[in-house]
């Protein structure tokens, strides 16, 4: 165990300690300018909202007034209608439907600028007279929110409406009204004056605002009136009920933050109800406008202190690190004579030293257990330990020649003179300040166990690569030798069934055609077990052209339609309109559709139907889907039926023939193109089958060379059905 030196802790304790001071320096600084920062932001809102609610106050006090003439007027025209002696709703629209009225209406709209119109409403909500035109237009308002709740109220003093679009005027106003009641209460009529909303976006916008300020009049339940900037989408409608227009509302006025409600931008507003009427102003500023010269004065301080941080750090960094130069100085020979000490007691590996002449000088006591004796084996070079000096010459003279270039080496192998254990060495060379050479340095591992592994691998593999050498002779060999007769055999079958070589029986012509359907399905197993084993060796190449999807699905349904129809099948396509064409071999994937559709056809009991689907995939590419109505599988099943010769109904009472390849075949071509085969099923309710393929698979429009075209533009070829 290595002692602690008192002096060598101090100093330690010393850079330490400095690091400490330098660190906390460097928070301090940070700190006092984040408070810098925060303290400004909050200056730069209150700021804001003192100038908004300064704004707010003038603006409230103004919108009072406006909306006070307005008031005024309606209360002289409702003055005026009871002066008349009017006490029924007939005599109200007699009395008051005369041009004299129509002209004292006129004469007080003109002594208001923010008023469209001021009129007269019917009981029955019908315009009896107004300002605007003589003889008065029939306008029909009982469906006006004034009056549904005049006509039903009847303590309800004035009311102001939502604002609507004018039936006249096509503009935007809200409606300042009141009753007439007659006696008893009954109502008379209405008094209403028309606000054009323009006045008060006029207005608001000659007011002088930061960029992202606006000002709005609400009623106390969030209904907005008026605004600049305009935003139509909000015209008559209320705030969110979660906003918090509301509270502050019922506090008597106050400012909030908005996440942006209205136009979608987050806002410091500032709120204020009018006295005497049921309205609000607001006054609103974005916080990117309020916060603009604080952002800007903050990135100075920011830079400022980054500045100060970053040449702190580089000189406390400078005081640490020649602090703690003078303590490793002082402890890197000792530490370093201790760690290699137990890197060598404790290492797998065992370590050397050698002189200039290549003999051991040192060696690590772990490598008795490599059955060697430091003590003997020093003073003699590796060569001299070594059995296979003379049965491998040639390594032996490389390496020394390696070793007397002074050059560093990498995983030289050697047998020890035990004949049975092989070694590992690396080393590299040593030299002294004046660059002469003092000999080797380095490692060396016992790879006994990994050498008979790696050799038991080659041969392994050797043996693998053997049987499937053997394995592709059989196929090419077995191929040439059924094909033959085979086709002896489907020839001379088509012959005799079609009566070439003069005429047969009715029941030989049928057992030529069982020969000849025989013989065709042994050629495809055959052609298909090849197609596989050329697959798995990677030797099967496409032959690719454009396809137009549409003319494939003909093609294969041509084919299996009679068989389809033979089981009262039905046979339906869907395929969409912006299906484009492929880069694909034609006959591979006539190869899967015709599988697929085949495996439906044999699963699918009488009367079901099938369905082929091409629609373009998410990511651009094209998917086929398989559907039918047959008896479906599990989990299970499916894994089955995707493994090479799998059969789900494997028993030897099983109801459908065949030789399990069509599917994993299928499988593996829509591979080789790139895509992918999946299988859905469910037992007793059918099975889909997709294959998708990528979008580099697809021919973008208008993209076709002249080729590729005229290869389209020819007939279909037929393949023999799968």
């Amino acid at each position: 165990m290595v002692k602690s030196d008192p002096l060598l802790n101090q100093r330690f304790g010393a850079s330490r300690y400095l690091s400490f001071v330098g660190i906390g320096l460097l928070v301090v600084i940070v700190v006092i300018a984040g408070v810098a920062v925060w303290d400004r932001r909050e200056d730069a809102i209150a700021r804001s909202r003192q100038e908004m609610t300064n704004l707010g106050i003038v603006l409230a006090e103004q919108t009072a007034r406006s909306i006070q003439a307005v008031d005024l007027v309606v209360q002289e025209v409702q003055g005026m209608v009871l002066a008349a002696g009017v006490d029924s709703p007939q005599q109200f629209e007699h009395l008051m439907g005369t041009e004299e009225v129509h002209r004292f209406l006129r004469d007080r709209l003109k002594l208001l600028p923010q008023a469209d119109a001021v009129g007269l409403i019917s009981a029955d909500g019908r315009l009896v007279n107004g300002s605007r035109l003589w003889p008065s237009p029939a306008i029909d308002v009982s469906d006006r929110d004034y009056f549904t709740r005049l006509q039903q109220n009847d303590t309800l003093g004035m009311f102001i409406s939502a604002p609507a679009v004018s039936r006249v005027t096509g503009a935007w106003s809200f409606y300042l009204a009141r009753r007439v009641d007659g006696p008893g209460g009954r109502l008379l009529g209405l008094v209403v004056s028309a606000i054009d909303i323009r006045y008060f976006e006029d207005f608001y916008q000659a007011i002088t605002l930061q960029d992202g300020g606006s000002v709005a009049v609400f009623r106390r339940d969030g209904t907005m009136l008026a605004r600049y900037p305009h935003v139509e989408r909000m015209m008559g409608e209320k705030l969110a009920p979660k906003a918090l227009f509301y509270a502050v509302v019922e506090e008597g006025g106050g400012s909030y933050r908005s996440p942006g409600y209205v136009d979608a931008i987050a806002r410091v507003v500032s709120v204020h109800p009018l006295h005497d009427f049921p309205l609000v102003v607001t006054v609103s500023m974005s916080e990117d406008a309020a916060l603009a010269n604080w952002r800007r004065h903050s990135m100075f301080i920011v830079l400022g202190t980054l500045c100060t941080v970053a040449g702190f750090a580089v000189f406390f960094r400078a005081l640490v690190a020649h602090s703690r130069s003078l303590e490793r100085s002082e402890a890197t020979l000792r530490e370093s004579e201790a760690r290699f000490r137990d890197f060598a007691l404790t290492s797998s590996d065992w370590f050397w030293e050698t002189d200039e002449n290549h003999r051991f000088t040192y060696l690590s006591d772990h490598v008795r257990s490599f059955g060697l004796d430091p003590e003997k084996v020093v003073g003699r070079t590796r060569a001299e330990l070594a059995s296979d000096t003379l049965s491998d010459p040639a390594k032996w003279q490389a390496h020394r020649a390696v070793l007397d270039g002074h050059v560093p080496f990498r995983d030289f192998v050697y047998t020890w003179n035990d004949g049975k254990s092989i070694g590992s060495v690396s080393g590299n060379p040593v030299f002294d300040e004046a660059g002469r050479f003092l000999g080797y340095r380095g490692t060396a591992r016992d790879i006994t166990e990994k050498d008979l592994a790696e050799r038991a691998l080659h041969e392994a593999k050797a043996v693998a690569e053997a049987a499937n050498l053997a394995k592709s002779q059989f196929l090419a060999n077995m191929s040439h030798e059924l094909r033959t007769p085979l086709n002896a055999i489907l020839g001379f079958s088509e012959v005799l069934e079609k009566g070439i070589a003069g005429p047969l029986q009715s029941r030989q012509t049928e057992y030529v055609g069982l020969i000849r359907e025989s013989g065709g399905h042994l050629l495809h197993v055959i052609n298909e077990i090849l197609d596989l084993a050329r697959i798995d060796a990677g030797k099967l190449e496409l032959h690719e052209e454009v396809i137009d999807p549409r003319r494939l699905i003909d093609s294969c349904l041509t084919l299996v339609k009679d068989h389809a129809a033979s089981g009262l099948l039905r046979l339906s396509v869907e395929i969409d309109d912006d299906v484009p064409r492929l880069m694909a071999d034609r006959t591979r994937m006539t190869e899967i559709l015709l599988n697929l559709l085949s495996n439906a056809i044999k699963f699918t009991e009488l009367g079901g139907s099938i369905t082929i689907a091409v629609r373009r995939t998410q990511d651009g590419g094209i998917r086929f889907a398989v559907r039918d109505t047959g008896t479906g599988m599990t989990a299970a099943e499916i894994e089955i039926a995707l493994e090479l010769f799998g059969q789900v109904d494997a028993g030897l009472a099983r109801r459908h023939e065949g030789t399990g390849l069509g599917l994993p075949l299928a499988r593996k071509l829509a591979e080789l193109h790139g895509g992918s085969l999946t299988v859905e099923s469910e037992k007793g309710r059918g099975t889909t089958i997709t294959v998708a393929l990528p979008p580099t698979r697809v021919v973008p429009t208008g993209t076709l060379p002249a080729a590729a075209i005229s290869i389209e533009a020819a007939p279909d070829p037929h393949p023999i059905l799968a």
